[in-house]
């Protein structure tokens, strides 16, 4: 995947076993890639959004989260962070359509990322409704990733819960 203004900054195939048709591999590709940093420089955050498959731009109705360790690596969900807290490698996957409507935390996964200013990477994601991600992204650092953890702080702790190999306690919402 090139940098170039023509090429997608996010490009993932989402298989969902329990689907048919249509819905069960999809296709989603946008510009949208958002890499952000904690003050204290140990956390990051990856935000990939998504309109409707075969569309580049409209209302985001795929939101994929992760939060991670700062800097180039391969890290696998549930890998420890040198963090007070001791957060763990988590994230999820938000549907805003669709049968499989709502937040799925990821289960397992490895996710590949490199670069200083652009971030460049991989993932290959297995979430807890048994959907699997791969794909290839390219995030620009912005102050979109911090919005966007405020409006989702539940979501962030049930998926951190889940990733550590325990049951989340509540259902978040999708907004």
């Amino acid at each position: 995947m090139a940098a170039g203004r023509s090429k997608h900054r996010a490009s993932v195939e989402l298989y969902q076993p329990t689907e048919t048709g249509s819905q069960q591999v999809v296709q989603l590709s946008s510009d949208w890639a958002h890499y952000g940093q904690a003050t204290d420089g140990a956390v990051a955050s990856l935000l990939l959004e998504w309109p409707l498959p075969g569309s580049r731009y409209g209302a985001k109705q795929y939101l994929l989260y992760l939060h991670l360790p700062e800097g180039s690596g391969v890290f696998e969900v549930g890998d420890p962070i040198a963090t007070p807290s001791e957060d763990v490698v988590s994230g999820f996957l938000i549907q805003r359509t669709g049968r499989l409507k709502g937040v799925t935390h990821f289960v397992m996964g490895t996710i590949n990322i490199r670069g200083k200013s652009l971030r460049r990477g991989s993932v290959e994601l297995k979430c807890a409704d048994r959907t699997e991600i791969r794909g290839k992204f390219i995030a620009k650092p912005g102050s979109r990733t911090t919005f966007f953890q405020h409006d989702h702080q539940l979501d962030i702790a049930n998926a951190m819960t889940t990733a550590r190999g325990q049951t989340a306690s509540q259902h978040a919402t999708t907004d």
